[in-house]
């Protein structure tokens, strides 16, 4: 595997306006927020111990979620031997963040799953994208033996979510954004920036930051396109780009923008990986992805 972009071109010119960003910004505004269970969820994300009851109380009130989280709870993904009959029986065998992370899945799969034509993703593209990313951050987090917990998931799963509304605008420009990457050597995030004044990463922090996600999770999401001088050294950012680019590179709902994105050296150095590394690292992630079915098949 190589580094996916060079150095992008130089000598450009500003082709957005103000108004390109402000129409961007009341797009963002009437964006309509995720279910309730979701939004009493996402607090709970920024909590290093969360109550057991706390997080039954979100969404036992709330059927649809209750079905889908024991549906996936039951899932060959988790492996669990015995059947899952209650939210009380799922919080006793997962524990508080394997719930949250199945809770904000199935909170925001409608969401994700519909089509971003603007992308050239049909329906459930951004959800499989997403799910893979999800999966993939667990995987490697696993594997580097660091802490594998529903705010990484989440950051990963919702790392795109700036697409939800700069779709609109991506479309109409999508010839001009290509030129940049397909001519000039940019990244596709900078060609976005360049053509319509904000990028799909910083539509999506904004989305967060509007939320209320933690922290944590809006840094993620803004920086999941790093450069390949970045001197961060928040491994929470560095796996949620890593997830993203080792999906892109095996195929999963590439998109417009596919594999236009720089910073693979980088994070490899970050982490002290090798190419056997990510070998090892894609075996396990096939081996999961396999086992998930149940997630990927959440969007019909």
């Amino acid at each position: 595997m190589t580094a996916l972009r060079g150095e992008r071109g130089r000598g450009r010119g500003k082709t957005s306006s103000k108004a390109d960003i402000s129409r961007i910004l009341d797009s963002i505004e009437s964006l309509k927020p995720f279910p309730a269970v979701v939004q009493k969820a996402i607090p709970m994300l920024g909590q290093a111990e969360v109550p057991v009851q706390d997080v039954i109380e979100v969404i036992k009130y709330d059927p649809g979620i209750t079905a889908n989280v024991l549906r996936l709870c039951n899932s060959a993904h988790l492996g669990l031997r015995h059947q899952i009959k209650s939210l009380n029986h799922a919080m006793l065998y997962l524990g508080s963040q394997n719930l949250l992370k199945i809770i904000i899945a199935s909170g925001v799969t409608q969401k994700l799953a519909a089509p971003r034509p603007g992308y050239c993703l049909d329906r459930g593209g951004l959800w499989r994208h997403s799910v893979s990313a999800a999966i993939m951050a667990s995987v490697l987090a696993q594997q580097l033996e660091l802490a594998e917990e529903a705010t990484l998931f989440t950051a990963a799963l919702l790392h795109d979510i700036g697409k939800l509304v700069l779709d609109q605008y991506v479309g109409d420009a999508l010839a001009k954004i290509m030129e940049l990457v397909n001519n000039r050597g940019y990244a596709f995030q900078e060609a976005e920036q360049e053509v319509l004044g904000m990028d799909h990463a910083t539509v999506g922090s904004e989305i967060a930051r509007r939320w209320h996600f933690p922290e944590p999770i809006r840094k993620a999401i803004a920086r999941h396109h790093i450069e390949p001088d970045c001197q961060t050294e928040d491994d929470l950012v560095m796996l949620v780009h890593l997830a993203d680019l080792l999906v892109l590179m095996v195929g999963a709902d590439l998109g417009a923008d596919g594999l236009a994105y720089r910073g693979y050296p980088t994070v490899m150095r970050h982490f002290g990986m090798r190419e056997r590394h990510v070998e090892k690292v894609l075996a396990v992630y096939w081996h999961e992805v396999q086992k998930a079915e149940e997630f990927f098949l959440a969007e019909g």
